[in-house]
């Protein structure tokens, strides 16, 4: 199952405040992040990030879910191949 980093930042701009983080494994960044969160998530384009943003907050204040899908750990664990 995938993994996921998450992060939940606030303050005012230029100095946000990281007040949660840690990992979690879920299907989709869906998953992973609607128990913290019912605010609209957004999937970047390559797919490998994922925000959820207060949307009563401004530009001069901000508070926002992160994810971060983590890499596969048996795809870096499996001892690559070499052709001799």
């Amino acid at each position: 199952m995938p993994r996921y980093h998450l992060r939940y930042l606030k303050g005012p701009n230029y100095t946000l405040n990281l007040e949660y983080d840690g990992i979690v494994e879920a299907p989709s960044f869906e998953e992973a992040l609607r128990p913290h969160t019912d605010w609209p998530i957004t999937e970047s384009y390559d797919h490998a990030t994922a925000t959820a943003w207060n949307p009563g907050t401004c530009m001069y204040y901000q508070e926002m879910w992160e994810a971060a899908l983590l890499p596969d750990d048996k795809k870096e664990a499996a001892p690559s191949q070499s052709k001799a």
